[in-house]
């Protein structure tokens, strides 16, 4: 097993935070290659950046994707996946700016930091719609998240 470090855990509690959402189907860390299904959402580790440091160690800014996944169904209408996004996408927003533990040495979030886009993606045949949410955390070992 590989060493742990602040993030895996800030990670392992993003993904069962997302799990335990209704409507989304499973959701892990990293991105999947195969398995994918609609509403599937992965935690996906994207940079970091040191920008000050203490007498002790560094302060660091982490940034990772929450991507979720919605197949394109023929049948139904095209703004079906778009509504289902969008209101995934509020309450992550909701979710993460109120009353949710990232764990680990996370000091706190950087709402002016983050960002969305909307794509697509075509995983063993299938085109699926996608919303990125960029979330970026502040890691200090000095300090622990408390919503």
């Amino acid at each position: 097993m590989p060493d742990e470090t602040s993030n895996r855990a800030t990670w392992v509690n993003m993904a069962s935070k997302l799990s335990a959402m209704g409507g989304v189907a499973k959701a892990g860390v990293g991105e999947p290659t195969s398995g994918v299904q609609s509403g599937m959402v992965a935690v996906i580790a994207e940079s970091g950046r040191v920008d000050e440091t203490t007498l002790s160690q560094p302060r660091e800014i982490h940034t990772v994707t929450l991507r979720r996944y919605e197949a394109r169904v023929k049948d139904a209408a095209p703004d079906v996946a778009e509504y289902r996004l969008d209101a995934w996408r509020a309450q992550i927003m909701s979710d993460l700016y109120g009353d949710f533990d990232l764990g680990g040495t996370v000091a706190y979030l950087l709402p002016v930091e983050t960002t969305w886009e909307w794509g697509y993606q075509t995983v063993e045949n299938t085109t699926y719609r996608l919303l990125d949410i960029h979330v970026s955390y502040r890691i200090d070992g000095r300090a622990t998240f408390v919503a």
